[in-house]
């Protein structure tokens, strides 16, 4: 993969000061003989979303690819010493007032690599709350500083495209569930969450890396960039994701109120493929009850794997989808499909749930949550209809509306060698809940499930879980896409 690591980022940031201000004076704060730190990432709770039970690993292969590679061989190693220690000594100078001649830069910059070793859990695979996914240490005694020095670059890097790809894997989970209980398979399943995220994301680079997150579980997404971005950090040999033509607001407003010629003149564009349509710009009862009967014929002479499938976007999610049966109007007591199933009928599967003729479908995409999406799914099966006759477009509620502590996610030295004695360090805050308790000394990961302490640098780590993956500014094992769903897909 070595061809790979091609000029990545387009960014004003200097190299060496990716991190909070705070972490430059911690060089001369650290006792006097300080040789090696080595420090611990893991997800320290779960409090914010309880339905998160695990955390799935992800996003560090591309991370040490697009940061600790090309981003510092670019704009730090390739420069000319006097440059990046210019640079360094001169911006501490002007923000901070502080004179820093920026040798420790200066020795880093010859020396010519990022003097770390980093381990990790393969990635797809999930441990359970409280087990570090991965660790890091200097190999160079002359840069302890370093491995602290990065926290600030790994949290804003990895508890995003973590925390997507465990809650990817939550769905992914309660949708097998229900397709086991209503369906006659789960072939639906990898199509059933649409990543509609991209929009509402903070950054395109958040976007690429949840994104990618989502699709560790699932093959259904309009965020183009996170599929160029598993290409570009991971590759595949199969499918990473794909989507449908359909239409928008603007698509159905700009045809006119009547909504009727709108539908048949899309159904042309699109006559051997699947196509979505929004369906509530104006009235979405009416094309519900008027204009899907009127057109019911055309629909049902399309091929089979040319469906067309209903949006509704907006109003009560529950409602819309399943009926409110104290709604005034018989249809918007039955909901949506129901709706369908009485104008297109269909089959009754081998559970003996409902299964809409494949000509016709729904995708529901406006704030959905794991809430929601599991109300649906109850409701659904509670009057007798198949998991498989929905689809969710999942976006920014889903995706964007985390942090940091959605997991908890911290990076914390538990190990320290000073004048050539190891010895455990720890954060255990006696007025704290137990949250920011951290580990002591160097840990083995036995289990997904389990992890032992105490350690130091002479003791066995051949089982240990956590793999070396960056050693010395190389990449020393790779992951594929491929293999990481299939980790996913293992559990």
């Amino acid at each position: 993969m070595e061809n790979k690591y091609r000029k990545t980022i387009d960014s004003t940031a200097i190299p060496t000061l990716l991190c909070d201000f705070y972490k430059v004076s911690h060089r001369i704060l650290y006792p006097q003989g300080a040789q090696y730190i080595y420090s611990t990432f893991t997800p320290r709770s779960n409090k914010v979303a309880p339905y998160l039970q695990r955390a799935v690993s992800f996003g560090f292969q591309a991370f040490i690819m697009k940061y600790l590679i090309a981003y510092f061989n670019e704009n730090f190693f390739a420069r000319s010493e006097a440059d990046v220690v210019a640079e360094y000594s001169q911006f501490i100078d002007r923000t901070l007032g502080l004179e820093d001649n920026g040798e420790h830069i200066a020795a880093l910059h010859r020396l010519g690599y990022l003097p770390l070793r980093i381990k990790a859990i393969a990635e797809g695979k999930s441990v359970a709350i409280k087990i570090p996914m991965m660790t890091i240490e200097n190999t160079h005694p002359d840069f302890f500083w370093l491995t602290n020095y990065l926290e600030t670059l790994i949290n804003v890097s990895l508890w995003q495209p973590i925390t997507s790809a465990s809650i990817a894997r939550a769905y992914r989970l309660t949708l097998m569930q229900f397709a086991q209980e209503t369906c006659d398979d789960s072939d639906h399943v990898p199509f059933q969450s649409h990543d509609f995220s991209m929009r509402g994301m903070s950054s395109l680079e958040s976007a690429e890396t949840s994104g990618a997150g989502h699709l560790t579980a699932f093959l259904g997404t309009d965020t183009i960039p996170a599929i160029s971005f598993v290409e570009h950090y991971y590759g595949a040999s199969g499918l990473i994701g794909t989507s449908i033509p359909a239409s928008e607001h603007s698509v159905m407003s700009a045809h006119g109120v009547d909504e009727l010629p709108t539908f048949r003149y899309l159904m042309r564009q699109y006559p051997n493929s699947m196509l979505s349509i929004v369906s509530d710009t104006t009235d979405f009862w009416h094309n519900i009850t008027v204009n899907l009967p009127i057109l019911k014929d055309e629909i049902m002479a399309r091929p089979d794997n040319a469906r067309v499938v209903i949006r509704p976007d907006s109003g009560n999610f529950f409602d819309i989808i399943c009926g409110n049966p104290t709604a005034l109007s018989l249809h918007e007591r039955k909901g949506l499909i129901e709706c369908l199933w009485d104008i297109f009928g269909g089959t009754v599967n081998k559970k003996g749930y409902k299964v809409l003729d494949p000509h016709i479908g729904a995708i529901y995409g406006d704030g959905v949550t794991f809430e929601k999406m599991t109300q649906i799914l109850h409701g659904l099966k509670q009057k007798g209809f198949a998991s498989s006759n929905i689809v969710f477009g999942v976006g920014a509620q889903t995706y964007q509306r985390n942090t940091r502590d959605t997991l908890g996610f911290a990076v914390k030295a538990t190990s320290i060698t000073i004048n050539g004695e190891e010895k455990a360090i720890f954060k255990d805050p006696k007025t704290d809940d137990g949250l920011k308790k951290s580990q002591r000394g160097r840990v083995r990961v036995t289990s997904l499930d389990s992890y032992v302490d105490g350690l130091t640098a002479q003791d066995d780590f051949a089982n240990d879980l956590l793999e070396v993956i960056f050693e010395n500014g190389k990449l020393v094992k790779a992951i594929s896409f491929d293999e990481i769903r299939a980790n996913v897909l293992a559990e």
